[in-house]
């Protein structure tokens, strides 16, 4: 079995303010290019093929579906492509429930990816990767009101297949991982202007936008909503955007309909049409060093996980 997840960009947090019972909330896209798993039954044992880190995180995802569900096999994985960790992209929820929905497939048992989740903790702060990975597009998700719950889906759209996202990570600098984000995410409390300009450029704006495919104002907006997500946890990453792309989020900014930094960063992108994304591409790469910097396009994803058995 051949289990490919998507990957997803992160458009940021609606609400910190912490003023209404529901917190959170969250909107951001799909994309193509996640994991590509190979996996199949086998024996007694677990046997993973990839990084240390993929193999603690397959092997817990193991040790808790073999205590919810009595499994009595084993399963060979083999992680053949990933996702980056720590930059922004959701490398752990797409590999968590990657793996965890080939291993259930592979022994016949029907679970919701949403229970799925919840099991395996995920979503503890947004579920734009989970449901991204159930059915791909454009997502904006609702917050959550308490600590063990899914955050609600508010709207998914199908994201428009002639746009393209050009999207820089540094190959040097990390993001927080969900142990030091923690702390942070628990405590910050922002002035309720920021969630309510957030708020008025999603719905007033974002919205719209997808609804007629207006590619500039989508970009505008989200560039709004960029920076405003951008200036709540400025005190935590060193200003609006993550120091090691802050000059890359602001080129991509001037040269697209629009650009931001996905979740805690060092992923930086623009939003442009695909006509339009080669060139841009190739003036990047002629300005930044490829031993610093990746580069490359970022197709979007409307179907979410793809299983070929």
């Amino acid at each position: 079995m051949r289990v490919k997840t998507p990957s997803r960009l992160h458009f940021g947090i609606i609400d910190l303010s912490r003023k209404f019972k529901r917190k959170y909330g969250a909107l951001g896209v799909t994309l193509k290019d996640g994991y590509d798993i190979e996996l199949e039954s086998s024996g007694k044992e677990l046997y993973v093929e990839g990084s240390k880190r993929e193999k603690e995180i397959v092997s817990k995802v193991y040790r808790k579906l073999k205590e919810k569900f009595s499994i009595s096999v084993g399963f060979e994985v083999t992680i053949e492509d990933r996702i980056p960790s720590h930059v922004g992209l959701g490398s752990t929820t797409q590999l968590t429930l990657g793996t965890a929905y080939g291993m259930l497939k592979e022994i016949g048992e029907d679970v919701s990816i949403i229970e799925l989740a919840k099991l395996l903790e995920r979503g503890r702060y947004s579920a734009i990767g989970t449901y991204g990975f159930q059915d791909g597009g454009f997502i904006l998700e609702g917050g959550k009101s308490g600590k063990n719950e899914i955050s609600c889906l508010i709207k998914r759209i199908d994201f428009p297949e002639d746009w393209r996202f050009l999207i820089i990570c540094s190959k040097v600098f990390k993001g927080y991982d969900e142990k030091e984000e923690k702390p942070i995410m628990n405590k910050l409390t922002v002035d309720k202007k920021y969630p309510e300009k957030i708020s008025h450029n999603i719905l007033m704006g974002i919205l719209p936008a997808l609804k007629r495919k207006d590619i500039g104002a989508f970009g505008e907006h989200l560039t709004r909503i960029q920076e405003t997500v951008g200036k709540s946890f400025s005190d935590h990453q060193e200003g609006i955007y993550h120091p090691a792309i802050s000059d890359m989020v602001e080129f991509l900014i001037d040269n697209t309909y629009g650009g931001g930094q996905s979740s805690w960063g060092p992923t930086a992108y623009g939003l442009v049409k695909k006509k339009e994304v080669d060139n841009l591409k190739d003036k990047v790469l002629e300005e930044k060093k490829e031993d610093e910097y990746r580069v490359w396009i970022g197709d979007p994803n409307n179907e979410g996980v793809i299983v070929k058995e």
